[in-house]
């Protein structure tokens, strides 16, 4: 379209004349309220957002803690299904990390829960699963 063919519009004298007193009591009556609603939803939302990080940041700090809590060889065995001497022998080949108190073996969770994950395969099974047998003990 040229400026030519372009429809012309009278100009609105609320938009460009002097300022009237009623206008802007008008728009502060429909501004205000419509604000203050916008005001009260977003800082709930904000208070919601806010609650949601606190229990994450919980969660996640009371998984640390568990994964921190050392456990015994014999622990560390039931929580992975095997003997306590596989336990000892996948520390000897350094499938699972270690430390000593004293004499004593001890495993932090989140190392003995890793090699957990990383013995199960995609399927489910785990690979150093005790296998059933139908072999008669003797």
């Amino acid at each position: 379209m040229t400026s030519a063919t372009r429809p012309t519009y009278p100009p609105n004298p609320a938009l460009t004349g002097p300022p009237s007193t009623s206008l802007p009591s008008i728009w502060a009556e429909i501004l205000t309220p419509f604000f203050a609603e916008i005001d009260r939803h977003s800082r709930r939302a904000a208070r919601e957002e806010y609650t949601k990080l606190l229990a994450e940041q919980a969660a996640e700090a009371a998984e640390t803690d568990r994964n921190d809590q050392v456990l015994t060889v014999e622990q560390a065995a039931a929580l992975l299904g095997v003997r306590p001497q596989t336990v000892y022998e996948w520390i000897k080949v350094e499938k699972l990390q270690a430390f000593r108190i004293g004499r004593a073996v001890r495993l932090k969770r989140g190392q003995v829960l890793a090699a957990l994950k990383a013995q199960t395969q995609p399927d489910g099974r785990r690979k150093y699963a005790r296998r059933a047998t139908n072999k008669k003990s003797r």
